[in-house]
């Protein structure tokens, strides 16, 4: 890999370490289509994040004045959400930009929950839903998850009795990552399936790219959160795992104390729960 760090300081990248090498490699073959990228190359950068929102929204005059990414939103009811990239523009309007190769990560219901999301993150007791502002949610998907063939796809709330629009200022985009026509929507969808800077059509785009798969600590930088990424991922399967696993011997266990009338230490014994984890399995009862 060609360095172009100009530091005198020798290479952080361990080059003769076999399992570096295929981080590295997967590091050169990303996309702005792997969201882990995606929201390395957003962070905090206002002008990259501003070129895109423009193409999508067909605008040139938004200004892009905050990126956030990886922005977590508890939720002490239930399930929070972690956001890939959250841009605000210069009217306060807020864009929640989500890339997804998987299609069922771009689900509707998905887009709904993080439209909601995105209001719990403001109003507190006693203030005014006037204050809410005006939210996107926008999907960049790698295969036309609509099915439609058009290369945007715009969703509001219509009041449908009288076909207009219910102006509650949320809005859903999807951008349809088959389109890639001769078109700025299309060029910015060839740009984001590009692993080449060389071969993309924007350079604003292609100088940030090119920075991050050159610089030897931006490399090492991308590695690490390779490693983070497919560690978190790991331990989430696992969690998850276990959870069903739990969830299928409770019910076993109910099952059991309702067609036998058994009490619920009979039942764990039947199925071989081990006495260390009744109270465990008592505690979810």
């Amino acid at each position: 890999m060609k360095t172009i760090n100009n530091n005198a300081n020798p290479p952080l990248l361990p080059k003769d370490d076999a399992h570096w090498q295929r981080l590295i490699a997967k590091v050169q073959a990303m996309t702005l289509m792997d969201d882990i990228f995606f929201n390395c190359f957003m962070e905090d950068d206002t002008a990259a994040m501003q070129y895109v929102l423009n193409i999508i929204m067909e605008r040139h005059d938004l200004k892009v004045i905050s990126v956030k990414t990886q922005y977590a939103v508890p939720n002490i009811y239930g399930r929070g959400v972690r956001f890939d990239v959250l841009a605000i523009d210069q009217y306060g309007r807020e864009y929640n930009f989500e890339v997804q190769n998987v299609s069922s990560g771009a689900a509707p219901k998905r887009a709904r929950y993080n439209i909601d999301m995105l209001d719990l993150r403001h109003l507190k007791a006693g203030d005014d839903f006037d204050d809410l502002p005006e939210t996107y949610v926008i999907f960049i998907t790698a295969k036309d998850v609509m099915g439609y063939g058009l290369p945007i796809y715009h969703i509001d709330r219509h009041i449908n009795e009288l076909g207009i629009k219910f102006d509650d200022m949320a809005h859903i985009i999807y951008v349809n990552g088959e389109n890639t026509s001769a078109t700025p929507l299309g060029m910015l969808m060839q740009d984001f399936q590009n692993a080449d800077p060389a071969k993309m059509h924007s350079k604003l785009l292609a100088d940030k790219m090119k920075h991050l798969k050159s610089l030897d600590e931006e490399v090492c930088k991308m590695c690490n959160i390779v490693e983070e990424y497919v560690a978190e991922r790991l331990a989430e399967a696992k969690a998850e795992a276990k959870a069903e696993a739990t969830n299928n011997t409770l019910n076993s266990i109910k099952n059991l104390m309702k067609n036998t009338h058994w009490s619920a230490e009979k039942a764990m014994e039947a199925i071989g729960i081990p006495k260390s984890d009744y109270t465990q399995y008592l505690a979810l009862l």
